[in-house]
């Protein structure tokens, strides 16, 4: 099996990492795989803001809870109030995806594509990483629009994914078996 099918089948998400910085080289390798996703009629109409300032990233966690309480996000409440709980799993890179919803006719999807180019290529590279969706929902409370907007994310731009990554402080987990009935061929 080639290494690109290997990496496909073995990353796993990871929901505790090191703080242990990762390598500005290595950082750019990831973040360069994702400008290189396919994107819908090639708008690559993504921004991508990469936080590694410790202290920001309590700030972010701090104003995302914040925000999950104050818009009643119910599915996460529980991790609103969770103390343990951070944006990035103690990992030392956080970083947000957010598009531009007017440039693309598939924002959500050209995201997608990027943050799984971003997995792979952290996966690659010995990184551990995790999909975070809780900035999303939340990203046009007034309070958090300001703080992203002074980390540098355009306005007029939509979260549709973030994600941290880092070295893991606990292995990935097991790869579970694939569900049935999940693909139809026709010929």
């Amino acid at each position: 099996m080639n290494e690109v099918l290997t990496a496909i089948r073995a990353r796993r998400s990871v929901r505790k990492l090191k703080p242990d910085p990762i390598p500005d080289h290595l950082r750019d390798l990831i973040v360069e795989s994702g400008l290189y996703a396919p994107s819908a009629k090639n708008a690559q109409a993504w921004h991508i803001t990469v936080v590694q300032n410790p202290g920001l990233i309590d700030r972010i966690t701090a104003e995302v809870k914040a925000a999950i309480i104050r818009r009643n996000v119910e599915r996460y409440i529980p991790l609103a109030n969770n103390p343990e709980y951070t944006v990035n799993f103690g990992g030392s890179t956080f970083m947000i995806l957010s598009i531009d919803p007017a440039a693309t006719p598939c924002p959500a999807e050209d995201t997608g594509a990027a943050l799984e180019n971003m997995f792979l290529a952290a996966h690659s590279l010995g990184i551990a990483s995790c999909w975070i969706n809780q900035l999303g929902p939340v990203a046009d409370d007034p309070a958090m629009r300001a703080l992203l907007t002074g980390l540098g994310v355009p306005g007029r731009n939509v979260i549709f994914g973030c994600a941290t990554f880092g070295y893991g402080a606990t292995a990935a987990p097991a790869v579970p078996p694939r569900k049935e009935g999940t693909v139809n061929i026709v010929k």
